[in-house]
């Protein structure tokens, strides 16, 4: 258990364990005892303690030297909707714990937060009105984005789901839908980009 290295990550946020207790909804004393080991952690309490440092719920996980029960359903907070096919402006500015609602994670996923689908464009891959869940952490490196479904923000304001492939300059990329009707965008500057780590379909019918 590396207590020590939650206890930097707030300092370095500039953030505090009475915060963090806060944010996952639990009383102080309850955050003390999780740190101190004599008491057990959620998957659910690991993912908003995950949102809360900045890290992965994998690096939480490991830190804590917790087993999680990934079978068990952690809540995702909806923070908006990407456009696939339909221009989507300013999703994933929702503070923490707020957002437009929460849904029940697939199974065997950590949470964390999602978008709802808007438009066709990468049907039949995702369609209109389902989920994607993403994680921030996992796109600080765009070459590490090349050739995956990723929820993109755009220097325009755009938020879209597209296959991320190297764009002609640094912080450039190029946008493809799997829908070959809609054209490619090229060399679209992006404040962020991040890969779609899960997807709960929309129920047919």
């Amino acid at each position: 258990m590396e207590k020590r290295w939650f206890q930097d990550r707030l300092r370095q946020l500039g953030k505090t364990q009475r915060g963090l207790a806060t944010h996952m909804g639990l009383d102080p004393s309850r955050i003390t005892e999780i740190l101190n080991q004599s008491r057990s952690i959620k998957i659910e309490e690991a993912v908003e303690m995950a949102e809360y440092l900045e890290t992965s719920l994998e690096d939480v996980v490991s830190k804590l030297g917790a087993f999680v029960n990934r079978d068990a359903k952690a809540s995702s907070l909806v923070v908006g909707y990407v456009g696939a096919g339909e221009t989507v402006y300013s999703v994933d500015d929702h503070e923490k714990g707020s957002g437009l609602y929460k849904i029940d994670a697939p199974q065997g996923e950590g949470g964390g937060v999602c978008v709802v689908v808007r438009g066709n464009s990468m049907s039949p891959r995702f369609r209109d009105g389902e989920h994607l869940g993403y994680s921030r952490d996992d796109g600080l490196d765009l070459a590490k984005c090349y050739g995956r479904e990723c929820v993109v923000q755009t220097k325009d304001g755009r938020q879209l789901v597209k296959i991320v492939e190297p764009g002609n300059a640094v912080g450039e990329v190029t946008l493809v839908s799997v829908n070959s009707a809609t054209p490619i965008e090229q060399n679209v500057p992006v404040e962020w980009v991040a890969p779609v780590t899960w997807v709960k379909l929309r129920p047919r019918g």
